[in-house]
């Protein structure tokens, strides 16, 4: 699985495996979930009757700058010492905001996510923080180059 770019290098910077993040556009906006609560729509779906088409979705959208000063915040730093903006990372077909519509996900099936922007954030920054501090181990004992990425 790959991990979240954003969240791999604010683990890694916070425990001094690399000290920058380049990215592209912190404008675009998304709409940023939790998986479980995507499984959990999923089985719901699969409980009717009758198969039909859904959307699911937060219905709230965050720009990637958003998610840099949450993540970075979070750890007690500030996002703009380490990140670098690269014309090379902007996309150019970019689709400035993705929000989906999950009103019928909600109606049809009862189904609401659980998990706000802020907790998914911080859940992704303490499981990238936890694999830094395993890869830092490695570095240390010299069976790893801190530039290597796992």
């Amino acid at each position: 699985m790959r991990r979240p770019l954003i969240t791999r290098a604010v683990g890694r910077i916070k425990i001094g495996l690399q000290s920058k993040l380049f990215l592209g556009n912190l404008q675009a906006s998304r709409d940023w979930g939790f998986a479980g609560d995507y499984v959990e729509a999923m089985w719901l779906m699969l409980q009717q009757e009758k198969p039909d088409d859904y959307v699911v979705a937060t219905e709230d959208s965050h720009t990637v700058e958003e998610f840099l000063a949450v993540a970075f915040g979070y750890v007690g730093l500030n996002w703009r010492d380490h990140v670098v903006i690269d014309k090379r990372y902007f996309r150019p077909a970019e689709v400035d905001n993705l929000k989906g519509d999950a009103s019928k996900a909600k109606k049809v099936l009862g189904w609401k996510p659980r998990v706000g922007f802020e907790q998914l954030v911080k859940m992704m920054v303490d499981e990238d923080i936890e694999l830094a501090k395993r890869e830092k181990v490695l570095v240390d004992a010299g069976y790893m180059d801190a530039q290597q990425q796992p």
